[in-house]
């Protein structure tokens, strides 16, 4: 039987009679869809344990990406728990993060700067660990859509589809146009951790939206999130000046002109607050499980 061929509903009775329900899962919600792949929230049902359960009729892709999530071992990213295949499909399972993706909220709220620094230090700190990995692993994906966002903010970072290592030479093109850089969408660009600088200023661009259509300066000490805000409007808008000149130098068309690592963009984040409005605290508050 051809999974992918299927419509909706066909592929949902051939998983939870064939592929889950045979292994005492029982299927939820659908998570989201790409090119080769559905994704769902699956319980066990003998413990009710919650999984994101990734089915994909290219079983070979899929398997490694569940290699390279298995040695991964870092807050920012799930946790890999099982991978298996079943008659032609390839099914990985991970950590479940019950919450909703950036893309999701940046249809309905903007972020503060120093909110959008937060978020980008605790995206830099997980992609420099895959750039430092002996692999020297390169995400080629980072876009709000991939931006889990949870309860207690808790962040990862979800989808190894587009995974690969900069030690080898890689000819495939991936990515997401709109948040991948020139050289990564080429057959023969070359890859270096400049392309995940790239798609990272990209995101932390969509979270400060265009330029004074977005965040409202106050001086009260709370922002709209509920958030202490110990800046004065004045110092926020400095700040989102200094952070929007750091985007561009993050996004530019020409890799050999781009800031080259993600080492070098942490530092330069850190500097725009000078380290003394903690970049390690939770950089929003309040943030519901679902997008409104």
């Amino acid at each position: 039987m051809e999974y992918e061929k299927l419509k909706r509903r066909g592929r949902e009775q051939y998983l939870d009679k064939v592929v889950l329900g045979r292994r005492g899962y029982l299927r939820h919600e659908l998570l989201g869809q790409g090119t080769f792949s559905d994704v769902y929230c699956v319980e066990d049902i003998a413990n009710g344990s919650r999984y994101t359960c990734k089915i994909s009729w290219q079983a070979q892709m899929l398997g490694q990406e569940a290699q390279v999530l298995q040695g991964i071992r870092h807050p920012l990213f799930p946790e890999f728990m099982a991978f298996w295949r079943e008659a032609e499909l390839g099914i990985l399972l991970r950590e479940y993060v019950e919450g909703c993706s950036l893309e999701e909220m940046l249809r309905h709220q903007c972020f503060s700067p120093l909110q959008t620094v937060r978020m980008g230090r605790l995206l830099a700190e997980g992609l420099l660990y895959l750039h430092e990995l002996p692999q020297r692993l390169l995400f080629r994906d980072v876009k709000p859509a991939n931006v889990i966002i949870g309860q207690n903010d808790k962040v990862k970072l979800i989808d190894f589809g587009c995974v690969c290592s900069m030690a080898t030479e890689v000819r495939s093109r991936a990515g997401s146009p709109g948040f991948a850089p020139p050289e990564q969408l080429q057959e023969a660009g070359l890859l270096t951790a400049a392309c995940d600088v790239y798609g990272l200023g990209k995101t932390l661009e969509a979270m400060v939206g265009e330029k004074h259509l977005g965040f409202r300066y106050t001086s009260n000490r709370n922002d709209k999130s509920g958030q202490e805000n110990p800046w004065p409007a004045g110092g926020q808008r400095r700040l989102e000046r200094k952070l929007r000149h750091l985007l561009k130098a993050c996004t530019k068309e020409d890799a050999q002109k781009r800031i080259a690592d993600m080492k070098c963009l942490i530092q330069k984040l850190d500097r725009l607050c000078d380290g003394s409005n903690g970049t390690q605290r939770a950089f929003i508050r309040r943030i519901p499980s679902k997008a409104p």
